[in-house]
Formats: C-alpha cells, sequence, structure tokens
C-alpha cells in the first residue's frame, strides 16, 4: 500500500520572504530556511530534527513511500505497535524528503515514541560511485544498527526503511529488536525491496 497523506501541525517552520529562500545570518553566511519537527515528548530521548525547507518542498525529491499493516507484538502492552515504511532512495535529499514527509504529514507517525530508521544508497559524483549509508535509532537504542544490518544481509540497495514503534506500557527486553528487524523487513517485502 502507498503512503497516505494527513495534515499534520506538529512542526516549526523557519521561512523568510527572500526570493532564493534563504537568509543573511552573521558573518555575510547564507543560511537554507529550514522546518523542524518538535517530538511530542522528550520522555523517549527523540531528537528535534531540522529539515531544509527547499528539500521538503520540492516535488523532484518526492518518492512513493510503501507502508505495512500494524504489528502487535505477542506479550506486549495494548497500545504497543510497530508500522514499516520503505522508499527507494538515491540522495541525501530523498532521505530527508520521506523523513519530512512521516513526520510532517502523518499525524500518528509524528507522535510515534520512536521513529528509527536505516539508508543505504550509490551516489554517482564526477564518474565515482561511492556508498551512503546512515541509520538512527531515534531514542530506540541499537534499533537503527539493527535495520542497518537488515539492509546489509538482504543485500538492498537504494532504500529508506523506517520503522515507526509505540510503546504499550510492558518492557519487551531484547526481543524488541527481533520485532523491528521483522517489521523493517515486511517493509521491503511490500515494497518490492525484496
Amino acid at each position: 500500500a502507498d503512503y497516505e497523506n494527513d495534515n499534520n501541525s506538529d512542526y516549526h517552520s523557519n521561512n523568510n520572504d527572500d526570493n532564493d529562500n534563504r537568509r543573511n545570518i552573521p558573518g555575510g553566511e547564507k543560511q537554507t530556511d529550514t522546518t523542524t519537527y518538535l517530538p511530542p515528548t522528550t520522555k523517549f530521548n527523540q531528537p528535534i530534527r531540522t529539515f531544509p525547507t527547499h528539500i521538503i518542498n520540492n516535488p523532484l525529491y518526492q518518492r512513493t513511500i510503501t507502508r505495512t499493516r500494524p504489528f502487535h507484538p505477542p506479550k506486549s502492552g495494548p497500545g504497543e505497535t510497530m508500522i514499516g515504511h520503505a522508499a527507494r532512495v538515491t540522495s541525501p535529499e530523498h532521505v530527508q524528503w520521506v523523513l519530512a514527509r512521516l513526520l510532517f504529514h502523518d499525524k500518528k507517525v509524528a507522535k510515534a515514541n520512536h521513529n528509527m530508521f536505516a539508508y543505504r544508497f550509490t551516489e554517482v559524483t564526477d564518474g565515482t560511485k561511492r556508498r551512503v549509508a546512515d541509520n538512527d535509532d531515534d531514542g530506540e537504542k541499537g534499533a537503527g544498527a539493527k535495520l542497518a544490518a537488515l539492509l546489509e544481509m538482504c543485500k538492498v540497495d537504494d532504500v529508506i526503511v523506517v520503522v515507526s514503534r509505540w510503546f504499550g506500557g510492558i518492557h519487551l527486553g531484547p526481543v524488541r529488536f527481533k520485532y523491528i528487524a521483522a517489521v523493517g523487513r515486511d517493509a521491503l517485502v511490500e515494497g518490492g525491496f525484496l
């Protein structure tokens, strides 16, 4: 299933009306206008995320985002839910667009306790290929690395996988990483990467 849009007002935009969509800062440098995602709570150690407005509003960077059905781990609390998302990416701008789209246009994802992710793609600059890969735990220590290992193990490229988790009140312990990886793999399958 393709990603569906919802409006979300849980963000702050630092836009100016300058023609080049930039503003002067001390020292004569220019800074790109940004849109900032503020997590709903600091309880789960989610970072504040800032996205360049000229990237997240540019249709050239749009991606199709596939999402899984909600997964409710066994022996978890009633609200424990995980949903996976996957999209084809071939540049850092694609990665930023996908993350911003999920955080700013899906109220449920924006309110998740964790939106951990991993991505990898091959970038070609002046005829030279370079592997670009990274991951982020989003406060769920070790989860980003598990998703990165999943991408490596499955040998998939040009993809970002995001797993959103809503904590259900019962600590799952280390088995949560198995569920996070399984939901991430489901997103890769549904997105046609596997």
